[in-house]
Order: C-alpha cells, then structure tokens, then sequence
C-alpha cells in the first residue's frame, strides 16, 4: 500500500514538472517579445549582494558539509554549482562595457570550471550511490556482470557490477 502511494506522488511530480515545462515555453516567448531592451531596476545592490550573500551561504555549507562528511553534501554542492552558473551568466550578460572582459575571464576561469567541479562530481557521487542492479538506468560504463540465463531465457543479473575493461572470471559451475 505505501509503495503504491509513493508510487502515485512521484508520477504526479513528474507530470507537475511536464506541466510546468509546457507553461514556461509561452511565457518565454512573450518575455522574449515584450521586455524592454533596458530596464532601470530597483534594489540593484540588494539584488546583487542578497544573490552573492546566498552562493557565500552555500559554498561554505559546501565546505563543511564535506568536511564533516555528511550525506547532504551532495544536494548543497550541487546547488551551489548552479549558483555559481547563474553567478555567471548574469555577470557576463549585465556588464558594463569596461567590465565585460573581466566578468568573461572570472566565469571562465573561476565560477564555470568551479561549478563543473561541483556539479558533476555530485552526479558521480549519485551514481555511485545506486545499488547495481539500478545502476542500467543511469548513463555511465558500468555494467552487470555474471548475467546468467534461466530457463525462460530471460537474463539475472548479478550483484556485482564492473567496468567494460574488467575481465569477467570464468564460471565454477
């Protein structure tokens, strides 16, 4: 019973993600139309020293979540990787002139190469964090060894898993 239930509130996030998705694709379009080529904001400074207050917030929840080792880190890491693109992005697109070169540099050479470091090591870490017999669904080159035939012909894998180069032993039986 509860697994049907768990079953239930993951496909209705799915489809509310879908949903989402489809309505964000008109709503793209009419910005895209209708936003003015400039714009006088105000809170300027609170926006952008709140923005870098929260990636500070976060790189150093980073930090010590991985210093402590705590089973968080993951999604802290991987949140502050896509500040640090954000970070980027609105750096390079809202620059001045005679900042753009040094806001190009500083997302090239410090916030993206940061937040690949960041991001696709907490992928890896979640990929590790599968059980084998999960692991067909994600991208990677691990895959089952030991895959034995029934009678029906169909395949069980085994329990363990390895990477293509690695050798399977041959079989004791």
């Amino acid at each position: 019973m509860r697994s049907r239930r768990l079953v239930q509130i993951r496909r209705t996030r799915e489809w509310l993600a879908v949903c989402a998705a489809i309505a964000l694709i008109p709503w793209t379009v009419y910005l895209g139309l209708t936003l003015p080529q400039s714009y006088s904001a105000r809170h300027w400074q609170l926006t952008w020293v709140g923005f870098d207050i929260l990636l500070l917030v976060f790189m150093i929840a980073t930090a010590v979540l991985g210093f402590v080792r705590h089973h968080l880190l993951t999604l802290f890491a991987f949140t502050t990787g896509v500040l640090l693109v954000c970070d980027a992005w609105f750096d390079v697109l809202t620059a001045k002139r005679g900042d753009f070169a040094v806001s190009v540099l500083a997302a090239a050479l410090g916030e993206l190469p940061i937040a690949a470091v960041l991001i696709f090591g907490t992928l890896r870490i979640a990929r590790l964090q599968v059980s084998p017999l999960s692991r067909t669904r994600w991208p990677s080159r691990v895959r089952a060894v030991g895959v034995r035939r029934g009678p029906s012909g169909r395949s069980a894998p085994s329990m363990r898993a390895r990477r293509p180069d690695e050798r399977s032993a041959p079989s004791t039986r």
